[in-house]
This record gives C-alpha cells, sequence and structure tokens, in this order.
C-alpha cells in the first residue's frame, strides 16, 4: 500500500471539506464525526478501508494549529505537543469542551 498517497489523500479530505469526495466520505462514513474521529464502520469500501489505513500517517505528522481554540475538543483531539498521545491527562472538567474555553486573551 502506497501509505505516502492515501495520507496525502486523506489530508485533502481534512482539508477540503467542500469538495465532492469529502462531502461522499462525510456522508457515508463518519457522518457525525471528522475525518481523524471516524470508525471504519460494517461493510467499508476498498477505498474507504484505505485510506482509514492511510489515515496513521497523518496522526503520525498533524500538529493543530490552535488559533481561536473553538473547533479544538480538549478531550479528543491530538493538540498538546509533547505527550504520548497529545492529549491532557486527568479527569475530565465539568462544562469544559473546547480549548477556546481556556484561553483568557490576555487577561
Amino acid at each position: 500500500m502506497n501509505f505516502a498517497l492515501l495520507g496525502k489523500q486523506g489530508w485533502r479530505v481534512v482539508t477540503k471539506k467542500a469538495s465532492l469526495l469529502s462531502k461522499l466520505l462525510k456522508g457515508r462514513y463518519f457522518r457525525r464525526s471528522s475525518f481523524m474521529h471516524a470508525k471504519l464502520g460494517t461493510n467499508p469500501s476498498f477505498g474507504w478501508r484505505s485510506l482509514f489505513e492511510g489515515r496513521k500517517v497523518l496522526t503520525m505528522g498533524i500538529r493543530w494549529r490552535v488559533g481561536d481554540g473553538k473547533e479544538i475538543d480538549i478531550w479528543k483531539d491530538p493538540w498538546i505537543p509533547r505527550t504520548i498521545d497529545f492529549l491532557p491527562r486527568g479527569r475530565e472538567a465539568e462544562g469544559l469542551r473546547r480549548v477556546s474555553q481556556l484561553i483568557n486573551n490576555g487577561q
């Protein structure tokens, strides 16, 4: 399997959400999540199974640009560098879901 090519295609799905391929895959395989959180599912096509495997290449090299933090789930998205799985340790704090809730806007 050409993982570099599959990783590149996966990156296109992540960054070009308006493309026909992205919309088709989202509607069929990860309607209620993102490409990076999608499950393989039952009876996947060869193409989806291949992209799913190629996603491993993305997880090794992808990093978040935090920005305003509104799109980043604190507990599910791999946003913290220098940790084993890029996730915070400890219990989930009630009411905290997005990185934007941790940003103090210079105060």
